[in-house]
């Protein structure tokens, strides 16, 4: 698993594997359908990220996620029954937490490859995300390592790890009673938290450090969109300058700047990254 050309090269090499792919396992699409949805492939190839199986320097294996959704797996044919899939799949639990891919309920082998892998199914469609006739089941892994768990009861039980993120307990309690709190587990220890206000904005987000590097921040905001998105348009952030790129990172997009809100809001001066936090920078996430 690794990288020895260029993207350019790579997208169209992962083209012709999921076109070989689909020929071989999808037998109920016609010529027509393979012409209609090559450049949405195209796309998804060039912006999400790849997961990469070589065999020799062939690529003959790709997986592509968005967060912790598995949104591509293809297979050469002639490579298939080797265990590839299952290595990339095994891979995206554990690596980028992905919990959630979408299958053409007609594709009758890998129904029963992501069943064989912990995945049940939570909705079914009766067609597919371009309109056309083809049932999608979308599927959940049963036993994630992790989950979200909405918090009821005293949510300054977790004050320690809200100050990582906000160092104010008195800025703190002017949000925490009226937001939505969360908490992540991961083998039953709370490592992460995030509170949301009744506006959609995300006010707090935190890991522990020891797991702080390896993606839980985005398995926390890949959940809050799974849980609002019926709820709200957007999710909004409010961060430090230093903090913007993180959420960059996740497709939020700057909006405004309110100047010197930290200076003007919290007694002691706070320093991110080893920089002085002053302007709070305000960016969205479209969830809907």
């Amino acid at each position: 698993m690794k990288e020895k050309r260029n993207r350019t090269e790579i997208v169209e090499r992962c083209v012709e594997l999921w076109e070989a792919s689909v020929r071989a396992t999808h037998d109920f699409l016609v010529e027509g359908d393979i012409d209609f949805y090559r450049p949405f492939v195209r796309e998804n190839c060039e912006k999400l990220p790849l997961l990469l199986h070589y065999e020799g320097d062939d690529i003959v294996a790709f997986l592509g996620y968005d967060m912790t959704s598995i949104e591509m797996l293809f297979v050469d044919p002639d490579y298939r029954g080797r265990g590839i899939g299952r290595d990339l799949i095994e891979w995206a639990i554990e690596d980028v937490h992905a919990e959630r891919v979408a299958v053409n309920e007609q594709n009758v082998q890998a129904v029963g490859f992501y069943a064989q892998m912990g995945f049940e199914v939570e909705h079914r469609t009766e067609t597919d995300g371009c309109g056309k006739p083809y049932p999608i089941l979308y599927l959940r892994l049963k036993n994630s390592p992790q989950r979200m768990v909405k918090v009821t009861g005293d949510k300054k039980t977790y004050l320690p790890l809200l100050l990582d993120a906000d160092p104010c307990e008195a800025m703190i309690d002017r949000y925490l009673e009226e937001s939505d709190m969360f908490v992540l587990e991961k083998d039953g220890k709370v490592i992460g938290e995030a509170v949301v206000d009744g506006k959609g904005e995300i006010k707090n987000l935190a890991v522990l450090p020891e797991y702080q590097g390896k993606l839980y921040g985005m398995y926390i905001i890949s959940s809050l969109v799974d849980y609002y998105k019926n709820h709200f348009s957007r999710l909004w952030v409010g961060t430090s300058e230093s903090g913007v790129g993180y959420y960059e990172r996740y497709g939020f997009v700057r909006d405004h700047v309110v100047k010197n809100f930290f200076t003007n809001n919290y007694p002691e001066p706070i320093i991110d990254n080893g920089i002085p936090c002053v302007d709070m920078t305000y960016l969205y996430l479209e969830i809907r």
